[in-house]
């Protein structure tokens, strides 16, 4: 019988929010993120297969000790695991399970080094792998055996298990594939014209979770030479064609995070966004995305904001917390307006 799929881990807001501040924390200080795979392979951390024994409403789960896959230290029989509330209610007892997890944290008073966690063991979460929790699958089992080693993360042989996972249903690996794709460098002498097709696809296609898009839009537009150039076009039409409304709520949270992807790396490379397609979003329900949309207009002109400002509160079925955020920016807008008259009458007084 096929396991059952880890969907809700793809709709939960807030791993996808921790994954999106690691992200914009590394990029902000031009720091590579570590791929998915390095992480699991760290030397802080454990990597254990075997069945769940017991769930924790507070954020834990206890795995019990089958195989020891990768790490340093001894684990225990029973392997108590702090996890993100939001896996729970996609796991089940009896099930077997793959999780990657460390007993230590970054040192904050040094550059490098670690410390004990707190809470004990915790799950690793990071782009690509929100949390490192996978059924245990001959898949699974595959791209991790692969990978093991600084020269299997470089293979051939590990990038069509990832080109394949890529393509594929299991949700989880299919996130960790685009973690590797994006991040791990050492993958680029193996892309080929037809591989980059294949990648180039699935982050164009409307059914591939929104932040598996996001990812490889964001590792393309690093690293066009490697995954393509296909990027100025995919985000340009995202931007552009994208609804911007009526998602249900388990999507929500991925669409935003995915346009606003696609606006930070138009923005970052310079490459323009047609105003209509900006004033778009001010009509979002996101308010993230509405404040993202005004400050690219203002940019691009005071009066292309206050116009699509003014053009969003004259609909009615504006989202009533839009409507309330571009009236608040509107007076601020008024202000600063006034403010600039007070200071030219008063530098034209003789």
């Amino acid at each position: 019988m096929n396991p059952r799929p880890l969907r809700r881990i793809f709709d939960a807001s807030r791993l996808l929010s921790i994954a999106l501040l690691l992200l914009c924390a590394r990029l902000a200080n031009a720091e590579p993120l570590e791929s998915p795979l390095e992480l699991i392979y760290a030397p802080d951390s454990m990597l254990v297969a075997g069945p769940l024994i017991e769930i924790n409403p507070a954020g834990r789960i206890v795995i019990g000790r089958k195989d020891v896959l990768s790490g340093k230290y001894p684990p225990p029989d029973k392997i108590d695991v702090r996890v993100p509330t939001s896996v729970l209610g996609e796991l089940h007892v009896g099930d077997r399970y793959v999780i990657a997890y460390s007993m230590f944290r970054r040192d904050p008073r040094k550059a490098t080094g670690l410390i004990a966690n707190k809470d004990g063991a915790v799950v690793l979460v990071s782009p690509g792998i929100e949390p490192a929790l996978f059924h245990d699958t001959p898949e699974v089992r595959a791209i991790l055996k692969a990978g093991r080693s600084e020269h299997g993360r470089e293979s051939r042989r590990l990038f069509d298990l990832l080109l394949a996972a890529l393509e594929g249903t299991d949700l989880q690996l299919q996130n960790l594939a685009a973690g590797e794709f994006a991040y791990e460098r050492e993958l680029a002498e193996r892309f080929r014209d037809a591989d980059r097709a294949r990648v180039e696809k699935v982050a164009r296609d409307a059914r591939t979770p929104a932040h598996v898009r996001a990812m490889l839009i964001e590792g393309a537009s690093r690293r066009p030479d490697d995954l393509g150039g296909w990027w100025k076009n995919a985000s340009l039409e995202l931007v552009t064609t994208t609804p911007t409304g009526g998602y249900t709520p388990s999507d929500s949270e991925g669409q935003v995070a995915l346009i606003l992807t696609a606006i930070d790396v138009l923005d970052r490379y310079a490459v323009a966004i047609p105003p209509d397609a900006l004033a778009r979003w001010v009509r979002s329900a996101s308010p993230s995305l509405v404040e993202r949309a005004c400050v690219m207009l203002r940019r691009q002109g005071a009066d292309k904001e206050r116009s699509a400002i003014e053009t969003a509160l004259a609909d009615p079925a504006l989202p009533p917390a839009t409507r309330r955020f571009l009236d608040e920016r509107l007076r601020r807008l008024d202000r600063i307006d006034e403010r600039k008259r007070m200071r030219k009458e008063g530098s034209g007084r003789s």
